[in-house]
């Protein structure tokens, strides 16, 4: 998609080259093509983590399966973020 929201559980911030506080319920959204021109850092294979929810179930009867993707750790600039705790 162009433009995209998603909601998150958790994240911090960097500022001055440092993590700082934590964001818990976060929301960002952005535009596809800006928001990966402002990938600044990502991890290499050793902070590669599997992240998902389990028992998204839809119709009748009831079908649970396990959702989720593989992903590393990754820094972006200028991202958009609202909401959260």
């Amino acid at each position: 998609r162009h433009k995209f929201q998603f909601s998150c559980e958790y994240a911090k911030l960097i500022e001055n080259g440092k993590l700082t506080q934590t964001v818990r319920n976060p929301n960002y959204r952005g535009v596809t093509p800006q928001f990966w021109g402002n990938l600044a850092q990502i991890g290499n294979a050793n902070t590669w983590e599997m992240y998902g929810s389990p028992f998204c179930g839809k119709g009748e009867p009831n079908q649970i399966v396990w959702v989720g993707h593989g992903a590393p750790v990754a820094a972006f600039t200028d991202i958009e973020i609202f909401g959260g705790d």
